[in-house]
């Protein structure tokens, strides 16, 4: 492996496992009455490098990458009993069938949480 790709990976690596967590995979949980919400995402990671093969005394490599965060579950936990819910087809719609007053009370807390957000600190 030339020179290029290892200094890249030397630095990206490290990077990538402060990002991936199981913070990062497990989201903050959300408690509702005597429902608490853990959303799980899917985590993708990709990179590439190239260079053109050119020695002289340029710099011809380059490098990028990217991350993407998909929900793909809920773990629902009321009293003893856990759940996974997932986010596939119909998903959403089982979960505000199986939770009556979910999503009101997610509305509720967004709101709350958007006034806290707007109103100035003290």
């Amino acid at each position: 492996m030339d020179e290029g790709k290892t200094n890249m990976l030397n630095e990206f690596l490290p990077q990538l496992k402060n990002f991936v967590k199981a913070e990062t995979v497990f989201g903050e949980p959300y408690t509702l009455g005597e429902i608490t919400l853990i959303p799980v995402n899917s985590v993708k990671v990709g990179f590439g490098y190239g260079n053109s093969g050119i020695t002289k005394n340029t710099d011809t490599t380059g490098g990028g990458g990217g991350v993407l965060l998909t929900p793909v579950a809920f773990i629902v936990i009321k009293g003893d009993d856990v759940n996974i819910h997932s986010l596939n087809s119909g998903a959403i719609e089982n979960v505000m069938d199986k939770f009556p007053g979910v999503v009101e009370k997610l509305g509720n807390l967004f709101q709350k949480f958007q006034q806290k957000k707007q109103s100035p600190e003290e």
